[in-house]
């Protein structure tokens, strides 16, 4: 027993020295501390270790510290037991979670009709699946995806969501450049959204409200464009519904492993978008009032369970700065969080850009979709907070949490909010609009049609018709994968016409899926290099865009001097994009 004692001593003196040296490293000078990690390169010079980046290698080299701090305290105290315990637990837990018993008789019914309207989403979204590519997701392709070194190291850009772009950069190399297996990863996640949404909806709400909010997710013409747009958005809505769902059932049952998975993948969501930060702090704040409020009976007390929330949202926290350690050393933390982008809107600009965003944002989410239902949408969500006692599981309306978290970020951050930060919010929305209309309508009965609720007569209606648009749109699909937009076609034009010297010319909104295109074709990236010498300019106009030939060439191209535009003629026209050729002078 001594000996053990001496020796639990000995090795807790040894980390403490370690820890102690880490945490000195961490607080020298910027020389002194460079001088420490140039040891550590063959070369003795770190070049990664630079003025920009050093607090963020003395956070890692503190944090470092701290843990083997920890690991002293342990040692000396003789509570690895403790930690053996934790993990024991997490693992009993993990098991416990996985094998929870499922309302199977009762939901075997549900479950068919959910997946059908899965089924009826997928088509609705494969028809857009091939369509042209668009600015955005063409610039994380050929800019970020094009290595996987570039997705975890590089933000050059907030056009980097890195999680989508690492996810893209792995199924094109599995299945091949292709418009579709860019999508991939957003179209995967957009479909998952249908049954995600019925499951949160069914943990807050009840069946037939959970089958109707699938059906209206299945169908959004916003989510279903999100789903076809190699962007990351779909997965953070994605991880919105699993930390939702599983904060219901923490909230209900204590459990280490579902804590951990909200963590996960609430990290997983801020690596993927940072607007991430929208959701998790709704979620929180949530849990916060609502056992604040009711007191989860699962726990021993209100504060057992507030010590649960705060690590769960501390490791979240460790975990996102974790992930992005790469893009932190590499590209820097200025990058990070506060690039123009991101910057807080001016006081005296707030108002003004948060009504163009909000017209923007309105106008983005009710394309094709008839006054009428935006009506009876509106009044559901509206009932399901006026009638939330009677409808919801939860004591706390979800709807107030979230309005109050998100008005505290906007007040904090001020963000230039466009539509694309509030993708995730309308699932949620949508789940809401069918708990006030469908979940009232649930106890109607119609005695003349051997007493079915009005519910499902409602949501069969809905169904017939997404099933009518599912038929009309499936034999159209391989026509609609074949078609081929304008930028695409004018690049297999140019494919036959450039000439060794050639330089092409082109701007905003078509340059990126121009370079996107030529990679898919073949063509060499030196045509699009104005530092190589050139005989002629081959230039693409989009008049429709108010682009003229002397705008673009004074956007994009070289040195108007180098040009004679006065010679210059038009070889095609592509739908709206106009072909120039331009002569050297």
């Amino acid at each position: 027993m001594v000996r053990q004692k001496w020796f639990s001593w000995l090795l807790a003196s040894l980390f403490s020295l370690l820890g102690l040296s880490l945490l000195a490293v961490a607080l020298l000078p910027y020389g002194s501390m460079k001088a420490v990690f140039d040891l550590l390169a063959k070369d003795g010079d770190l070049e990664m270790l630079k003025p920009g980046n050093a607090i963020v290698f003395r956070l890692l080299v503190g944090a470092v510290g701290l843990v083997v701090l920890g690991f002293a305290y342990l040692t000396a105290r003789r509570l690895w037991k403790a930690v053996v315990h934790f993990f024991g637990q997490l693992w009993a837990d993990c098991r416990g979670f996985l094998t929870a018993p499922k309302d199977a008789k009762t939901e075997k019914g549900f479950l068919a009709a959910m997946l059908a309207v899965t089924l009826l989403g997928l088509i609705d979204r494969l028809a857009y699946l091939q369509g042209p590519m668009l600015h955005d997701e063409s610039y994380t392709v050929v800019t970020f995806a094009d290595t996987l070194w570039h997705a975890i190291t590089d933000y050059s850009l907030p056009n980097n969501h890195v999680l989508n772009t690492i996810l893209i950069n792995l199924s094109v190399r599995i299945f091949g450049l292709a418009v579709w297996s860019v999508r991939l990863p957003a179209f995967v996640a957009g479909v998952l959204l249908i049954p995600g949404v019925y499951f949160l909806a069914k943990r807050f709400y009840d069946s037939w409200t959970a089958l109707a909010a699938s059906l209206l997710v299945a169908f959004s013409p916003m989510l279903v464009h999100y789903s076809t747009n190699a962007r990351g958005y779909t997965l953070v809505t994605l991880f919105t519904l699993l930390i939702l769902g599983l904060a219901d059932y923490v909230r209900r049952k204590r459990n280490l492993f579902a804590w951990g998975l909200i963590s996960l993948f609430s990290a997983l969501g801020l690596y993927t978008v940072p607007v991430m930060l929208f959701p998790f702090a709704i979620v929180f704040t949530w849990l916060f009032f609502e056992n604040l409020w009711a007191g989860p009976a699962a726990y021993s007390s209100k504060w057992a369970f507030f010590r649960y929330w705060l690590a769960a949202g501390l490791v979240a926290a460790l975990l996102t700065i974790l992930f992005y350690t790469p893009i932190l050393i590499f590209t820097g933390p200025q990058k990070l969080f506060a690039n123009s982008f991101v910057a807080p809107v001016p006081w005296r600009d707030l108002l003004v850009t948060w009504h163009a965003r909000l017209i923007e944002t309105w106008s983005e989410w009710i394309p094709g979709v008839p006054l009428v239902i935006l009506l009876v949408l509106g009044i559901g969500i509206i009932l399901s907070l006026a009638f939330h006692r009677k409808l919801s599981t939860s004591r706390v309306p979800l709807q107030l949490a979230a309005l109050l978290a998100i008005s505290a970020l906007l007040i904090v951050q001020r963000p230039n909010a466009w539509s694309k930060v509030w993708v995730f919010l309308q699932p949620l929305l949508l789940i809401w609009a069918a708990a006030g209309t469908v979940g009232l309508l649930r106890e109607i009965r119609l005695k003349f049609a051997r007493n079915i609720s009005l519910a499902a007569v409602v949501v069969g209606a809905i169904f017939l018709a997404g099933l009518v648009g599912a038929a009309r749109i499936a034999p159209g699909l391989p026509g609609r994968w074949a078609a081929i937009g304008d930028v695409e076609a004018t690049t297999i034009y140019l494919k036959g016409q450039l000439q060794a010297n050639d330089y092409v010319v082109v701007d905003w909104p078509d340059d990126a899926p121009l370079w996107f295109y030529f990679l898919l074709h073949g063509i060499k990236n030196q045509h699009l290099d104005k530092n190589i010498p050139f005989t002629r300019a081959l230039v693409l106009v989009e008049p429709v865009n108010g682009q003229t030939l002397e705008s673009v060439i004074a956007d994009r191209g070289p040195d108007p001097g180098l040009l004679d535009t006065q010679n210059a003629s038009r070889l095609t026209t592509i739908g709206i994009e106009q072909v120039f050729v331009c002569p050297r002078k």
